[in-house]
């Protein structure tokens, strides 16, 4: 061995099958905390909205009387008899806490107990804007928030004429053992999930596979670690999903039978009159509001002493009795005329099973969203363990000048990044599923339709446009001082900006602090994508940058899911801090990761630079200007960026909500962008790279973005979101690596510098992302929605073909 290698002989001996194993117990107990917190914290959420709906249901019964007087004539401010209603609410609400009747304005006409931070909840009804403080709509158009105080519904108060006048607030301190046992049971089967799985990871690298073979780079060694873990969570998450699907059947016929029992007990006090079941005239009208008032009832039926059927209604009304079939499995309610007489009648009630079945997926649906949002992350996680694993079997030599070496396979640097891509991007992207939303809660007053249109754009339009300008920096930065300084300080900025969002009180600071989170985004991203083009060889960089980007969108998706559950239990602004604390992940990862290779950046530099470089604007304008380059921006990189922000961070929100979907469909739609990007994303990137020609590539990209925004002009619902997203994903898949290889191949930026030229280009991404959400918005107004995007999608077209016509033939990368 050589004197420069002598070094390596004096390294301490390291244990690496003791470090391995240390390691895949890291990524299991990560990966398992993981999918625990995000499935606790929805079944948590499912408790609480069943809690939210059973009480709202009892004080819609309240609410109802009232506007019956109210229907009357009777104004609600001199309303008579409030408290006496309010009392009789109090004794059929378990965990009663307090009950009070409000003015809109929030004066406040009768109370039982203390309602506390009410004005939230009225403020919530009168402007229709929830999804700020933790305020959530239920399916009957009331508000609920849980917090400490426990759970408070506001059920509105609305005259004859549509006018909302007040609401009627019930608050519940619940003390539900069930709901306590279940997620003991939860919790209890994911410690033994995650045992079992610790002991077998443990029996087979002791025993089942040789050191040989953990040294070797062979499939074998990832493979088993994934199989326990997917084993491990599959477990679990088979659990979950049951548990989802019997908490929500079983809350939906509880909820039933508190409907039920308040007709079973009107149709008592009548019987307890001496009227006749056959006699009862009009039974039809209540039974037929009961179907109207719970979509979840298919019809009710009124039946002697004898079985024999006497009336039918469902919610359009009364029903003719010669064609009825027997109910299956309906909930049975005795009738009779005092507590201790005999059975009289029989007050049946049916399911409506297509509801039931609809109401089941969505909560299947739920279950499953958080198991391939747990999964994305283990396969990050599983993806650095492979890369520990390489570590913990290599030697660090030094070069002959001192220089580390490094550890990891040039041409492969792109699996060195992700896990930090990964890290910075999840806890970026909490936030990105109510961004404008939260904007739109913080509007001091009700704004024309085109002004606020505009001001829920623009802290994201502040924030690209921040990045934008960090973006030129951080290529200053990379190419001089190496790619460590960008990224350091975005993530320092980054953490102080996420502080700041929390601390905003209205909507003008949230943009300075949405500013300063998009400055260290863009120093942060640009340090990375500086760190590729420096170390890897050219013939890789198209294939290493689709990694980082799958890394990117892995984070991007995990992150959006996780913050749209958080934002729901916490609030904005603990999302908002919760993000600042996660973004000491990926700086550990760059210590532990990236460091040995910060002394190399300025020698790397000095050889992928061809010639020297002067930094000008006027040396940008030449760049610019050029066709190949110039082109390149205007006709593919800024249309993109128009529709990718546009799209996914400021109209789908928008857009679902006006569809009526919830936040977890938001997070649903966002996933498939991710799916798309992490896992088709790499396989587009090879191909590719091994393409002799990339300007194709970019061509089909624009075409398929632009018809998926195009879509939207002719379809509308979820669906079409889903489809408009997915194809704008797999533009992103088709040009993606290859805009950077065609770039890094043009005459131009070699003259330039690679990492200057690549600073500018993702500034242009910047300056489109910027665009986007001003544009869309603006266009929002005047065209709508889904015409607003289409208006987009044809811009984007015709810039595609644009570059198609003028850039230079087709580059041979």
């Amino acid at each position: 061995m050589t004197a420069d290698h002598e070094p390596a002989l004096k390294q301490p001996r390291r244990r690496p099958l003791r470090d391995v194993l240390l390691a895949c117990m890291v990524v299991l107990l990560l990966a398992q905390g993981l999918i625990g917190a995000l499935s606790l914290s929805a079944l948590n959420r499912l408790t609480t909205d069943n809690t939210a709906e059973r009480i709202e249901l009892l004080a819609r019964r309240t609410s109802s009387q009232i506007q019956t007087g109210m229907a009357l004539g009777k104004p609600l401010a001199q309303f008579f008899g409030l408290s006496s209603l309010l009392d009789q609410l109090k004794e059929q609400v378990p965990d009663f806490a307090a009950a009070s009747v409000f003015l809109i304005n929030g004066q406040e006409l009768a109370s039982v107990g203390e309602v506390h931070n009410f004005h939230r909840l009225l403020q919530a009804l009168s402007s229709g804007r929830t999804g700020s403080n933790g305020v959530s709509r239920l399916s009957s158009g009331a508000v609920s928030v849980s917090d400490a105080q426990g759970i408070r519904v506001a059920v509105p108060l609305i005259q004859p004429d549509g006018v909302l006048v007040g609401a009627v607030v019930l608050r519940v301190e619940p003390t539900d053992m069930q709901q306590g046992s279940l997620l003991r049971n939860n919790i209890l089967v994911l410690g033994l999930s995650t045992l079992v799985a610790a002991l077998l990871l443990a029996l087979t690298f002791r025993y089942a596979m040789p050191l040989h073979q953990l040294a070797a780079a062979s499939k074998a060694r990832l493979l088993i670690p994934l199989v326990i873990l997917m084993l491990a969570q599959g477990a679990y998450a088979a659990y979950t999903i049951h548990t989802f699907r019997d908490v929500w059947v079983g809350v939906t016929q509880d909820n039933t039978l508190i409907l039920g029992s308040a007709l079973q007990h009107d149709l008592n006090r009548v019987l307890g009159y001496g009227v006749a079941p056959t006699s009862l005239r009009g039974v039809e009208q209540p039974m037929s509001r009961l179907a109207a008032s719970f979509p979840f009832i298919s019809e009710l039926r009124l039946l002697d002493g004898q079985g024999k059927l006497l009336n039918r209604a469902n919610a359009q009304g009364a029903m003719v009795l010669h064609d009825a079939q027997a109910l299956r499995d309906p909930l049975v309610f005795p009738l009779r005329a005092d507590s201790q007489g005999p059975v009289l009648a029989t007050l049946q009630i049916g399911l409506n099973e297509a509801q039931i079945s609809a109401g089941v997926r969505a909560r299947v649906l739920d279950a499953a969203t958080v198991v391939a949002v747990a999964l994305v992350a283990a396969i990050e996680l599983l993806l650095l363990l492979a890369l520990l694993m390489d570590r913990a079997f290599s030697t660090r030599i030094s070069g002959k000048s001192g220089e580390p070496i490094g550890l990891d396979d040039q041409t492969n640097v792109g699996a060195l990044v992700r896990p930090v891509m990964f890290g910075f991007l999840f806890a970026m992207a909490l936030p990105l599923s109510f961004l404008p939303l939260y904007a739109k809660s913080l509007l001091t007053s009700v704004e024309p339709d085109q002004s606020a249109a505009l001001l829920m754009a623009l802290p994201i339009a502040v924030e690209m446009g921040c990045g934008l300008l960090t973006a030129l920096l951080a290529g200053r930065l990379t190419d001089r001082r190496g790619w460590q300084w960008p990224v350091l300080a975005g993530l320092l900025v980054a953490v102080l900006g996420n502080l700041f969002c929390a601390l905003a009180g209205s909507l003008a600071w949230f943009t300075l602090a949405r500013g300063l989170v998009g400055l260290g985004y863009g120093l942060t991203w640009m340090g990375l994508q500086g760190f590729i083009v420096l170390r890897s060889p050219a013939a890789y960089r198209g294939r290493n940058m689709a990694t980082v980007i799958a890394g990117l969108f892995a984070g991007h998706l995990s992150g959006a899911a996780v913050g749209a559950m958080l934002v729901q239990q916490v609030g904005a602004a603990a999302v908002f801090a919760i993000g600042a604390l996660l973004l000491v992940l990926p700086t550990l990862g760059v210590f532990t990761l990236m460091w040995p290779y910060r002394h190399m950046a300025a020698q790397k530099v000095v050889g992928f630079v061809v010639s020297p470089v002067a930094r000008s604007w006027r040396a940008v304008g030449a760049l610019l200007g050029t066709r190949d380059f110039g082109m390149l921006l205007a006709g593919c990189v800024i249309p993109f960026s128009i529709a990718q922000v546009g799209l996914l961070t400021y109209a789908l929100p928008l857009y679902m909500e006006e569809q009526g979907a919830t936040s977890a469909s938001v997070g649903r739609i966002l996933m498939l962008y991710g799916f798309c990007v992490i896992y088709i994303g790499p396989w587009m990137g090879r191909m590719a790279d091994r393409s002799a020609y990339k300007k194709q590539w970019i061509v089909l990209g624009g075409i398929v973005g632009s018809v998926g925004l195009l879509s939207m002009y002719f379809a509308s619902g979820v669906l079409a979101a889903a489809v408009a997203v997915v194809l704008l994903a797999l533009a992103s898949c088709l040009a993606g690596g290859a805009q950077t290889v065609y770039m890094l191949s043009l005459d131009s930026v070699h003259h330039y510098g690679a990492g200057g030229a690549t600073s500018v280009m993702r500034a242009a991404d910047k300056f489109g992302q910027m665009l986007g959400p001003l544009a869309v918005g603006g266009l929002f107004a005047s065209v709508g929605i889904s015409g607003g995007l289409a208006v987009t999608g044809a811009f984007y077209l015709l810039a595609t073909l644009a570059f198609l016509l003028v850039a230079p033939r087709l580059v041979k990368a």
